[in-house]
């Protein structure tokens, strides 16, 4: 989905992307120097950027569900550390009580040393389950990449967005070297991104194998292991789906209340990350920090932007719609007769990659369809939905 002069919701060129990394990359657009065409591409850019952190939102919120719901099950968690540009990640265990025990620390590269046991006998596990440990030695060697490249590069560092990495970009400038510093730090997190994901997903699948709906089929399990009279019930109403209106009407058949005092500290994560942080403390059941809001909210946004976007798509195809113009344009802001004769295609290029924005916000309300069948299925025992197109 890159044009030229962009980099949007790929993966980084050492890793390929897991089939189930549904994460994308945020755009980069540079400016081509001609300002009727920056000052349309680039707010189109600026809105496909929006849809990747909307889509990317919407994921995390899956993932935190399928994370905390198989460590029910006695599945383990990497998570990042970062320090001053320096990125690490460990693997941590919940003990019966809830609380988290780091079993391996990777600090990066391969050999032996860069990865630091904690707790022996758990991390055996991991080394017995050939996908776990190759995933994990690769996110290493990806690491030990991105660390050295981070050095070199001064003006790019990191963040943890949660999941994986964020690009913070300094002052880059018009120097060549600093360019290629810059791109090749960005290609380094992406492809660590990409790494990092198959660990994460390959620690929950040593447990859970079945995904959201496993792991909300265990939570329920759960709660009934304390409190038997629970009877969950979920109706999702798609019809008005694409005009930002999604009803979700949950019920556990039970005093919110009475779960806060029943039920264990493991119990009670996975129900703040469906439900919403306020669950247990107000009842309700659509509050911010769960996935049943996010799937709302998601609706909500994605209609706005699919409306936002009608007016902007008249803009870039009007810009497109005269090659020979956009050459004359080029010359008349100074470019040489070579660069300005490629200019149209980078402009074409360009459009193209922003002309993806209403095709990423269709596949998103599919996305809620498809989520929204899976939780149903997992807390109500039916046979998952095949979502309406």
């Amino acid at each position: 989905m890159g044009g030229a002069g962009s980099k949007c919701c790929g993966g980084g060129g050492g890793t390929p992307k897991d089939k189930d990394d549904k994460y994308m990359d945020e755009v980069v657009y540079e400016a081509l120097g001609v300002s009727k065409v920056d000052d349309v591409l680039s707010p189109a850019f600026d809105m496909l950027n929006t849809v990747v952190s909307v889509n990317n939102t919407l994921w995390q919120s899956v993932d935190a569900v399928k994370t905390i719901g198989s460590i029910l099950m006695g599945s383990m968690e990497a998570k990042l550390v970062v320090s001053e540009s320096m990125v690490k990640f460990i693997i941590v265990k919940e003990d019966d009580a809830g609380e988290p025990m780091e079993v391996a620390e990777v600090l990066g590269g391969s050999g032996a040393e860069t990865i630091q046991q904690k707790i022996e006998p758990d991390f055996k596990k991991i080394t017995d389950a050939p996908d776990a440990l190759t995933a994990v030695e690769g996110a290493s060697t990806q690491l030990g990449s991105l660390n050295e490249v981070l050095k070199e590069a001064s003006m790019v560092g990191v963040t943890d967005s949660g999941n994986r990495l964020k690009v913070v970009m300094g002052d880059v400038g018009d120097d060549a070297e600093g360019k290629k510093k810059s791109a090749d730090a960005k290609a380094a997190i992406a492809s660590f991104n990409n790494s990092y994901f198959k660990v994460k997903m390959q620690l929950i699948k040593m447990e859970m194998a079945g995904g959201l709906s496993q792991a909300l089929s265990e939570l329920v399990t759960n709660i009934k292991k304390v409190v038997e009279d629970v009877k969950p019930s979920l109706e999702m109403d798609f019809a008005a789906l694409t005009e930002g209106n999604l009803v979700i009407t949950p019920s556990l058949g039970i005093s919110p209340q009475k779960l806060a005092n029943a039920v264990p500290k493991k119990v009670k994560k996975v129900l703040e990350v469906l439900f919403g942080k306020e669950f247990l403390t107000t009842g309700d059941p659509l509050s911010e920090g769960g996935l049943l809001h996010a799937l709302i909210d998601t609706a909500k946004q994605c209609f706005e932007l699919m409306s936002k976007f009608s007016e902007m798509k008249e803009k870039i195809t009007e810009l497109t719609s005269d090659l020979s113009g956009l050459k004359d344009e080029a010359i008349a802001a100074g470019m040489d007769t070579m660069t300005a004769m490629k200019f149209p295609g980078k402009v074409t290029a360009n459009a193209k990659t922003a002309m993806k924005t209403p095709l990423v916000l269709a596949e998103l309300f599919k996305t809620i369809k498809a989520v929204g069948g899976e939780i149903k299925s997992g807390l109500t025992g039916a046979p998952a939905e095949p979502a309406a197109e």
